[in-house]
């Protein structure tokens, strides 16, 4: 299947084209000024000239001599015998032959060089090379041995040497899955191909005795739903994109290790707080849940990391010449993906890099025996839970729970960095330790540690209020390994945490444990599915009660500024950098 025409390409090509003419009777005429040929069409004044033999023998193998001979205008940049490979080109294909060969050394319309000039011009297989004349003739970087040659049906080069093909990174892809290597990467994108027929850009021809309609030139246009839902428009000749193409050993460890993060249940539990006390309910998974969710998000997780634009500031030190003087010393190492992944070891990911950096017509390849990406950069990032958000802090009727706002103003610098709001917790009744809910979202299969910033009494300027230390109980509910109750204390979490007296004036991040999921939620919850409750809780109560401390020297309010839920491993990667 020919890989090699999208429809953007198409019209980055018709710009190209409009753009190089210099004025509309060159680009759509003939030159016939009396110069010898010129009353001959461009196949004529091929084949009769010796030093052409070998081109000419080409074009008659595909047919395309045929075509020369038509009407339709074209510039033909023909290779002079001896300085091309010949032997090599006439064992391929005709299909190859035409695409990668004939169509690479023929442009539609007339190009004439006159005036110094740097044009760049699009192929009839869109591929787009350079005609100059400002230092010597030369296309492609062929010198120019024959030029403006006229034809009656377009205008003739000769040239030193062929136009040298080079694949998109989109057609390396699947160039590769056809010579048996490195197959993993083309057998996902081959997923989303879709071939259309392109009625607007074809050339109509007579109706036949069906009464249907034939053309002369049929355009199919390739798209592909993944690489444009990726934003990597690997096939558009006038990018620039670097790709990380895994072995698929190297594909296939990064899959396995990512899957391992999307562990889904069959059946699934969930709170509901409808009521004042919070009771579990079980919820049917059925199809949503299978095996398939974990496949398709890890498989899209690999394929969203692998192309890099050269447009994107971060990734500019990836250009072959090397760009670091332009480039922010303290980014160089960090890379931005086509679907705005952001990679902080730019350069360890591209250490794994096998042999020779391959030259692609709108890029380069990097093969990789290893995807050393960190977990918490794309599969298993850090999670703050939105305790501001009411969709993920359901009501309870005898609970108080108020965002307060902050500003320069009125923050109190004494107490640490600025953070612009609290969660201002009390009870209602003034006889039970106020408890609060929040649903965790975008929980992996994973372990993390659990942290929660609470801010001080005096955070606010001017404030009066009395530091107490504080008191709390913090609980995590999610569901059993046999997929039965959400889990309270025993598989799940249940700690009570006292504050230092020594914090009692500052924000304070403290450490409440680690909590193993053997479950991911990623992909099924949120307060906009129809189970939101389906997510795994905290409960955060206050340890304080009025007959507990009649002296009333312990907090009997919370304030909590942020609920942090970080991966074991990105905490021990933190720890270890400081």
């Amino acid at each position: 299947m020919k890989r090699n025409k999208f429809i953007y390409v198409t019209m980055a090509a018709a710009s190209l084209l409009a753009a190089s003419c210099t004025d509309f009777s060159d680009f759509n005429e003939a030159y016939q000024d009396g110069q010898p040929g010129s009353d001959k069409t461009l196949w004529e004044n091929i084949s009769e000239r010796p030093e052409l033999s070998d081109f000419a023998s080409l074009l008659t193998k595909v047919g395309f001599d045929k075509e020369l001979s038509k009407s339709r205008f074209y510039t033909v940049w023909a290779p002079q015998n001896g300085t091309f490979d010949f032997a090599t080109f006439d064992q391929q294909d005709s299909a190859t032959l035409v695409d990668r060969f004939v169509k690479n050394n023929v442009a539609d319309y007339n190009y004439v060089v006159s005036s110094p000039a740097t044009q760049r011009l699009a192929m009839l297989n869109e591929k787009v090379y350079t005609l100059q004349n400002e230092t010597g003739i030369t296309f492609a970087g062929n010198d120019i041995i024959g030029s403006n040659i006229p034809s009656s049906n377009g205008t003739l080069y000769i040239t030193q040497g062929a136009a040298e093909y080079l694949p998109s990174i989109y057609q390396y892809i699947f160039d590769q899955r056809d010579a048996k290597v490195d197959t993993a990467v083309a057998d996902y994108l081959g997923k989303y191909e879709n071939n259309y027929f392109d009625e607007a850009n074809s050339v109509v021809g007579p109706i036949d005795t069906l009464g249907q309609q034939t053309y002369i030139d049929s355009v199919f246009v390739l798209s592909n739903a993944m690489t444009n839902q990726l934003r990597a428009y690997i096939d558009n000749e006038d990018s620039v994109y670097t790709m990380l193409m895994p072995t698929d050993h190297a594909y296939k460890a990064a899959y396995d290790k990512i899957l391992s993060y999307y562990k889904y249940p069959k059946t699934m539990n969930y709170l509901d707080f409808d009521v004042s006390t919070a009771t579990t309910r079980s919820k049917e998974a059925g199809s949503d849940f299978d095996e398939e969710l974990g496949d398709s998000i890890t498989s899209l997780t690999i394929a969203s990391s692998l192309f890099y634009s050269h447009g994107n500031y971060y990734n500019y030190w990836l250009d072959e010449v090397g760009r670091q003087a332009e480039h922010d010393p303290e980014r160089l190492d960090s890379l931005e993906s086509t679907s705005l992944d952001n990679i902080s070891n730019g350069e360890e990911m591209i250490s794994h890099t096998m042999g020779d950096i391959v030259t692609a017509s709108n890029g380069y390849i990097r093969r990789v025996d290893t995807l050393a990406y960190r977990s918490w950069d794309l599969w298993c990032p850090e999670i703050n839970v939105p305790i501001f958000d009411d969709n993920y802090r359901p009501a309870r009727s005898t609970i108080s729970s108020q965002t307060v706002q902050l500003n320069n103003n009125n923050f109190n610098y004494e107490v640490g960095d600025y953070i612009p709001q609290y969660l201002y917790v009390t009870d209602v009744t003034g006889y039970i330790s106020p408890t609060v809910y929040f649903y965790i979202p975008n929980v992996r299969s994973a372990a993390y540690n659990v942290y929660v910033v609470l801010a001080p009494s005096n955070i606010q300027v001017g404030s009066t209020a009395e530091a107490k230390i504080c008191s709390f109980n913090a609980k995590i509910g999610y569901m059993q390994t046999d997929g039965g109750t959400v889990a309270e204390g025993t598989e799940g979490f249940n700690v009570s945490v006292t504050t230092d007296s020594a914090s009692l004036t500052k924000i304070d991040t403290m450490f409440v444990g680690t909590v193993t999921f053997p479950y991911a939620y990623a992909g099924i919850e949120g307060p906009d599915t129809d189970i939101p409750e389906c997510m795994p809780y905290m409960a955060i109560a206050s340890n304080y009660s009025q007959w507990m401390w009649p002296n009333n020297t312990w907090a009997s309010d919370l304030r909590i500024a942020g609920i942090i839920l970080r991966p074991v491993e990105y905490d021990e990667y933190l720890k270890n950098e400081e």
